[in-house]
């Protein structure tokens, strides 16, 4: 009846988190910077200023993680 699923550590979740960035990169252009697109898609907003997918509860752990610095890499790594 119940599945046993395996859990997912920090890395992996991570890497998940970069390719859903990478999936949403013409909605996160639209955001002044990563930082913003992260919390507008994040906060669980019905309505955003934006038309923006709202980012999956499965990546808080990694988002609350995130130090500006992070964000700066992701930056590069996205090439906004």
């Amino acid at each position: 009846m119940f599945t046993t699923t395996k859990p997912v550590n920090d890395y992996e979740l991570l890497q998940q988190f970069k390719s859903f960035l990478v999936a949403h990169k013409e909605q996160i252009e639209a955001y002044p910077d990563l930082e913003t697109y992260v919390a507008n898609a994040h906060a669980g907003f019905y309505f955003t200023p934006l038309q923006t997918d709202k980012i999956p509860a499965r990546y808080n752990r990694v988002i609350k993680q995130l130090t500006s610095s992070d964000y700066h890499q992701l930056t590069k790594m996205l090439k906004l």
